[in-house]
């Protein structure tokens, strides 16, 4: 009888938690089916063996000449060409998480500490941010998260990531097995409300939770906004499921020690507003001079790390376009990375017209001159923003 007692508190707890972590409707424009009611974390994120095996654990990226001092003792960060990484996590995977990027869910956490920021579009021309980083010991708390896609499934997986996600679209599940996509949903492994500001560092969670509802956040915005996690949960969920760390880290561009020939040659451009859909027509880079890097602002406002104050920052701006379009099964919307298109590459005060490609889910995009030839990247940080191919005309740019 005390048995049978103590089995329907621990299944009533388990519930309790899963309803607290289950979100409300999307915003307009998206509608999303998030079942907490079957774990599905437990088998699909740990079905990647081509990508986590023994076999392939060795890292093969060959560090691009001139990026390596030997008198230095950091490694060279493959996501940003810097040598500043720890020489404990060379060979190791990059995490990439999904970001939300609508103005009810602003201002966010984390944004401003990615080694790589992607920003894309989904249903209703919302855009999403995925952020990642070559350390996981990088990541902050960093939220509000939302639900994987197709196309941030892709992003993360040609640079060999591992994705973590807030929920996903019905295609998703199939198409990450399918692909041997590398997941983690948080969705399946939340928790209730809790706040930063009652620890101390370390957040405790219940055993078998890696993510939070923010309390602050859900006392003023609605529940769907305020799923947070930080690097050091992430990498006990990615434990605990058993996915290996080890695995190729390919270098992100053909990063360059010193200044890009391809951008030495380039146009002067110290501010750009770009178009990337119906609903980001503001995605805006200044270039400061005085620290060689470019800030971003969004809904006429900088986009600000709520938990550091400082302003999204990079070295490296793309921005680039694809046809985008309704998919066939269901009111989603599908982004064709493996068309490739237009578009353009800042970095130093200096544009470039370019043109790129995404061959296949697990390759990266890679980013062409107009002789051919695979674009020089000076090393840095590097925000990618993917916007509708009908917007590339519309970009407004000054000297």
């Amino acid at each position: 009888m005390v048995k049978k007692i103590i089995s329907l508190l621990l299944v009533t707890a388990s519930l309790f938690a899963m309803a607290a972590c289950k979100g409300e409707a999307e915003p307009s424009g998206e509608i999303v089916v998030e079942s907490t009611t079957t774990d599905t974390s437990a088998t699909d994120e740990t079905s990647a063996p081509s990508q986590t095996s023994d076999e392939s654990s060795e890292n093969t990226s060959q560090v691009p000449d001139g990026l390596f001092d030997p008198n230095v003792d950091f490694a060279v960060n493959p996501l940003t060409g810097i040598q500043d990484m720890d020489k404990a996590n060379e060979g190791k995977r990059s995490v990439a998480i999904v970001v939300s990027n609508v103005q009810a869910a602003i201002p966010q956490r984390g944004v401003s500490t990615p080694d790589v920021i992607y920003e894309y579009i989904t249903e209703g021309g919302v855009t999403r941010l995925l952020c990642v980083y070559s350390d996981i010991k990088d990541m902050p708390e960093i939220g509000s998260l939302r639900s994987g896609r197709i196309v941030s499934a892709d992003l993360a997986n040609g640079n060999n990531s591992i994705y973590i996600h807030f929920g996903r679209e019905p295609r998703a599940v199939k198409y990450f097995s399918q692909n041997k996509i590398t997941h983690i949903d948080g969705n399946y492994l939340c928790t209730g409300k809790m706040s930063s500001k009652d620890y101390n560092g370390y957040i405790k969670l219940p055993k078998g939770t890696y993510f939070w509802r923010d309390r602050d956040w859900a006392s003023r915005r609605a529940i769907e906004h305020t799923a947070v996690t930080d690097g050091v949960h992430v990498k006990e969920a990615i434990e605990a499921k058993k996915i290996k760390f080890e695995g190729d880290a390919p270098f992100l561009y053909n990063f360059v020690p010193d200044n890009s020939k391809d951008i030495a040659a380039g146009e002067d451009c110290t501010y750009v507003k770009a178009i990337l859909s119906s609903y980001m027509t503001n995605c805006v880079f200044e270039y400061n001079a005085e620290d060689g890097l470019y800030y971003h602002s969004q809904y006429g406002k900088k986009q600000v790390d709520e938990t550091n104050g400082k302003q999204v920052a990079v070295k490296n701006v793309f921005l680039l376009f694809a046809r985008t379009g309704p998919a066939n099964t269901d009111n989603r919307t599908n982004v064709y990375l493996d068309e490739g298109g237009e578009g353009y590459y800042l970095s130093n005060g200096k544009k470039i017209h370019v043109t790129w490609t995404k061959k296949a889910t697990n390759e990266q995009i890679k980013i062409y001159n107009d002789a051919g030839e695979e674009v020089q990247v000076n090393r840095g940080k590097s925000y990618i923003a993917i916007g509708t191919k009908g917007n590339y005309s519309k970009i407004k740019w000054e000297k």
